[in-house]
């Protein structure tokens, strides 16, 4: 997320958008989760992935991610990961798959923890059957607090590689980005 909007989260439509209820925003998580009984585990990690390279092409289009994107591709990690990426063949993988609208589902699903009518629209809805595993004697009980915290944890170390790995060609904020190849002047590819 660019700095710009770090500290914020988007919860609430704009105004020109209407029809999302807390019975729609459970209706979408109830059908992504029965959705992963019928897609193989491939596909389904698969249209993740494709999902946040989406979103990282529309966040290069600002400017804290143009200029992160450009830093990691003049540094070793965008070598490398590029490298990867095509002996892989993961580019051809997520390449053939629907990317999933992962920020949309992010929102959708922190606006309903906040929805005051959770309860009440859970009764109106089937409740999904239950679901074949290890037996409950076997397993660890999963918490939604544990997992949240998890989700918090993980994304902050996501994070923090990211600017890592950007660190060594990162340039200055509010440096803007062009076109122009650098032996262009002082009009360059990175303008400050």
């Amino acid at each position: 997320m660019p700095p710009s909007t770090a500290g914020r989260v988007r919860l609430v439509d704009a105004a020109e958008q209407t029809g999302r209820t807390t019975a729609t925003l459970l209706a979408s998580l109830t059908a992504r989760l029965g959705s992963l009984f019928l897609v193989s585990g491939a596909d389904g990690i698969g249209s993740i992935a494709a999902g946040l390279a989406a979103l990282g092409r529309q966040v290069a289009g600002t400017v804290e991610g143009a200029r992160l994107g450009k830093a990691i591709e003049a540094g070793r990690a965008g070598a490398n990961g590029d490298l990867l990426w095509s002996e892989l063949r993961i580019e051809e993988w997520l390449s053939t798959l629907p990317p999933s609208p992962v920020l949309d589902q992010l929102r959708n699903d922190f606006a309903l923890l906040l929805a005051t009518d959770v309860e009440q629209t859970l009764e109106l809805l089937p409740i999904p059957s239950e679901v074949a595993g290890i037996g409950a004697d076997q397993a660890e009980q999963v918490r939604f607090v544990d997992y949240l915290v998890g989700l918090w944890a993980f994304s902050a170390e996501v994070v923090r590689a990211v600017e890592l790995l950007a660190g060594p060609t990162l340039a200055p904020p509010g440096s803007v980005y062009t076109d122009r190849a650098p032996d262009e002047g002082p009009e360059g590819s990175l303008l400050r």
